[in-house]
């Protein structure tokens, strides 16, 4: 299955991005500039969000330094993202422009009735997942969620008037989740969504609680895709237990053959990457970071086509050869779409939907997510 993503003390952090700084600012409406109070504003998959006071005005407080992901929401006008360097000190000035009436009018015809109740499973198998953590995550507001099926009946298409309000007691946070596009065709094995969420960590009075969010945040967070980017940014792939294979289709260019005929390569696994063949040979940092157009705060990928991601710490679910089972490590293939992707010490990278994902990344849905500001509480040996 492929991946649109939207989606983290071993890596070593630089120093300049632990510092704290303050974002404020003010947020109107496009049409009659009047403030809009109660206005959610948050820094995408992070634990940073507030809402607006009476005079539309907003301040985040111990924002960690560099290029994060400002989202600002508010029923009935479209939301707004933009990138934002976190040491500036000037004061921001957002316009929401109001949702067009059609697309309103779109929205409130889905209405919840049989079609809606079976989608909306369909629907949470694919955002939540199917494992362990979504069977203890829950949708508390699922009657702000529209669903629609286009004219072939082959996609489906969902969305929400109001952010999702989301529990998730397996990794003990609760999560406003503002989903933007979500479209599902099972013929095809296809999901992309684009959603920004905030995080909230929940307490409890119980230590035994609390020992297990850890621990489950832990197993969340090793092996995702925000850990194998801070790795990737700190270079430190390797230690952190990673190989990076480059991928090729022989078909794409004469030089591809010429390439593979010196080198030994095997055929790739996933069926999308049926004509790709995976090198033997294993990629290092230097062949995948700019160092030219890398600094301590953000590091440029440069590697071009797909690369395979081997995971060694933790292991895929059981493969069947002809005698014995065999299990191998999680894999996932990484597809630049792009010219280039820019990568934060946290692991977060822009564009993000320059990056496709498949394979084990991709299989990692909302309730096994941890945001872009966690740290783990032990290292993985």
């Amino acid at each position: 299955m492929k991946l649109l993503q939207i989606v983290f003390l071993s890596v070593v952090w630089q120093a300049g991005a632990l510092a704290q700084h303050t974002v404020s600012g003010r947020v109107i409406g496009a049409g009659d500039k009047q403030p809009l109070p109660f206005a959610n504003v948050f820094l995408s998959n992070t634990t940073r969000g507030t809402v607006t006071n009476d005079k539309g005005e907003f301040t985040l407080t111990q924002v960690p330094a560099g290029t994060q992901e400002l989202v600002v929401s508010y029923v009935g006008f479209q939301t707004q993202t933009r990138p934002i360097r976190t040491d500036s000190a000037q004061a921001l000035l957002i316009s929401l422009q109001p949702v067009a009436d059609n697309l309103a009018e779109v929205k409130i015809k889905s209405r919840k009735d049989k079609f809606w109740r079976q989608h909306l499973e369909v629907f949470k198998a694919q955002f939540l997942g199917t494992g362990p953590n979504a069977r203890q995550t829950e949708i508390l507001n699922p009657d702000v969620i529209w669903i629609l099926e286009d004219s072939t009946k082959q996609w489906l298409n969902v969305g929400a008037r109001e952010p999702l309000l989301i529990r998730n007691e397996a990794l003990g946070y609760q999560i406003k989740y503002q989903l933007e596009v979500f479209a599902y065709s099972e013929k095809q094995q296809y999901v992309s969504y684009v959603g920004y969420p905030v995080f909230e960590e929940l307490s409890s009075q119980s230590a035994e609680t609390t020992e297990n969010w850890h621990k489950n945040r832990d197993r969340a967070y090793y092996g995702s895709l925000v850990h194998f980017f801070r790795s990737l940014k700190a270079q430190h792939l390797d230690a952190e237990g990673y190989e990076v294979h480059r991928m090729a289709d022989p078909g794409d260019s004469p030089l591809n053959a010429m390439i593979m005929d010196s080198k030994k390569w095997s055929k790739a696994e996933f069926p999308k990457y049926a004509r790709y063949f995976v090198s033997e040979d294993r990629l290092n940092e230097a062949d995948l970071l700019h160092t030219r157009l890398s600094t301590p705060a953000e590091s440029v990928t440069r590697f071009s086509g797909a690369i395979q991601v081997l995971y060694r710490k933790e292991l895929e679910t059981v493969m069947y050869s002809r005698q014995n089972v065999v299990r191998k490590p999680q894999t996932s293939i990484l597809e630049m779409l792009g010219q280039a992707v820019r990568i934060q010490p946290n692991g977060q990278f822009f564009p993000a939907l320059d990056v496709l994902v498949s394979g084990s990344f991709a299989n990692d849905k909302l309730a096994d997510a941890v945001p872009f500001d966690y740290q783990p509480y032990q290292t993985l040996k």
